[in-house]
């Protein structure tokens, strides 16, 4: 994703990590479901677990109250893209989002551009790797609002399987959205490192 496309149409919504508390949902009056539940149009596939290789990237780091998540992203991607360009360095996959450790009322996260080689520090924009090791995904097609619920279904069937997360979780968007786009054309992959 270029600065350009970057600017013109932030993907990234605000939303809780992994998911929120159960919330009643008047309309239907089912206290078991939450709002995300109610909105979601598809199934989700069975996420997948692999093997996973070391991958760089160059990322602003910040621990943020939840409510400034937007504005991170808003603030990080340019500095991000910016410096790239500066460097002569090409994304080598779409931007991402990684989170360090359970969210609560703070989030440790890295607004992050995947590279190939590890980069130079530049001011905000400094080196991270994800490391090499057993990690879970899902593919999730559709609006962004359907993320929140996905990561539900990511650690329900991680817990079904006995394994255990790390801490270690991203999200990647790999459809560049459009002003004019179907959110329903929308891909974002969902991963979390397990033990």
């Amino acid at each position: 994703m270029t600065l350009e496309a970057w600017t013109e149409r932030n993907p990234l919504i605000d939303h809780p990590f992994p998911r929120p508390p159960p919330l009643p949902v008047e309309s239907t009056g089912d206290t078991t479901t939450t709002p995300q539940e109610a909105v979601m149009t598809t199934d989700f596939p069975t996420p997948e677990l692999a093997e996973r290789p070391e991958q760089h990237l160059a990322v602003v780091r910040e621990t943020l109250p939840m409510d400034g998540i937007r504005d991170h992203y808003d603030r990080a991607f340019p500095l991000i893209f910016n410096s790239l360009g500066k460097a002569g360095v090409s994304p080598s996959g779409p931007a991402m989002a990684v989170t360090h450790g359970m969210p609560a009322e703070t989030i440790d996260l890295s607004a992050a551009v995947p590279v190939t080689d590890p980069i130079s520090a530049d001011g905000d924009v400094t080196p991270e790797v994800l490391p090499a090791g057993r990690a879970v995904t899902l593919l999730v097609r559709g609006s962004y609002d359907l993320i929140v619920a996905a990561y539900g279904h990511l650690f329900d069937w991680v817990n079904e399987q006995g394994l255990t997360p790390t801490g270690l979780a991203w999200e990647q968007y790999l459809t560049e959205p459009t002003p004019d786009g179907d959110p329903a054309d929308n891909e974002t992959l969902l991963g979390a490192y397990v033990e």
